[in-house]
């Protein structure tokens, strides 16, 4: 029973770790999968250039912002953080340049599947 319930501790707490970290700059172009009403948090890198800011550029169905987006300074770098919540069910391709509105600096892209389905692919 001991050995049983330490099992089920040790699964519950690698599941809650694996999930917890926000995604950042190197997870640019992957894929998550998430359930209905999941949150998950995205942390990006900006150069010193004031004049340039992470925006969303992508038309989402599927997620949404949960909160207003923060960006702290610590020396020459700018880290922006965007907290989102799924909303639904389906794919969204999310789409953040770093940008001054008329140039991009970079872009992060993140396919985002949400539903208990998983990935449904061709061949």
């Amino acid at each position: 029973m001991l050995k049983r319930n330490a099992i089920l501790v040790f699964s519950i707490l690698l599941l809650t770790v694996s999930c917890s970290s926000p995604l950042t700059n190197k997870d640019s172009g992957s894929t998550i999968e998430l359930s209905e009403n999941d949150v998950f948090t995205i942390d990006l890198q900006g150069e010193d250039f004031p004049e340039y800011e992470w925006r969303i550029v992508s038309e989402n169905n599927h997620i949404k912002l949960a909160e207003p987006v923060t960006a702290e300074t610590s020396g020459k770098n700018t880290e922006s953080t965007f907290n989102f919540k799924t909303v639904g069910t389906g794919e969204d391709m999310l789409k953040i340049d770093y940008t001054n509105g008329t140039e991009t600096k970079k872009t992060f892209k993140l396919r985002v599947i949400i539903g208990t389905m998983g990935r449904i692919e061709a061949y």
